[in-house]
């Protein structure tokens, strides 16, 4: 991740960062940003398999479209694997749907597959701004703020979510 996320700069990317989550017992942190898309296609980003494929993965990596899979209701799992595509090396992740108020609200588990019940929780609020524009605030409770550190969920996140404003631009 670049410095302008995490200097004074932070407003210009639409990326802020709160390492005093809501629940403060646990670590966490959360991101905002805003879209030039409709809430419900950025809702169709986060539960389409077909578009997860295309953004769900730090800008350096891919996600093959058969790797993808999405079982949306309270209790369904969703899987995928991100690759490195220069060495193949593949990193499969899983969770578990745990609220789902289409198009408002996703609360979901993130982990290795097998493991998806003790797992980093997630969710994602999207506000409408207007027809055109969504606020969405991710929220991730179970892992610090490792901005900078090396495999950080953080700047991993942080650059998806550029994947992610890039393909709701396409």
């Amino acid at each position: 991740m670049n410095a302008e996320n995490t200097d004074s700069t932070i407003n210009t990317d639409r990326t802020a960062a709160d390492s005093n989550s809501a629940q403060a017992e646990e670590p966490g942190f959360t991101i905002v940003r805003e879209f030039a898309a409709p809430r419900a296609r950025v809702w169709e980003a986060w539960t389409n398999p077909d578009v997860m494929a295309r953004w769900f993965h730090p800008e350096t990596l891919v996600t093959p479209r058969e790797s993808v899979s999405v079982d949306l209701r309270v209790g369904g799992e969703y899987t995928y694997t991100m690759r490195i595509p220069d060495t193949g090396q593949e990193f499969p992740t899983a969770g578990k749907y745990l609220h789902i108020d289409e198009p408002a609200r996703l609360d979901f588990t993130w982990g290795s597959p097998g493991d998806v019940d003790n797992a980093p929780r997630m969710s994602v609020a999207l506000e409408e701004i207007d027809a055109d524009h969504t606020r969405m605030t991710f929220t991730l409770i179970g892992l610090p703020n490792d901005s900078d550190s090396d495999a950080s969920a953080y700047d991993g996140w942080s650059s998806a979510f550029n994947e992610l404003d890039t393909e709701l631009s396409a």
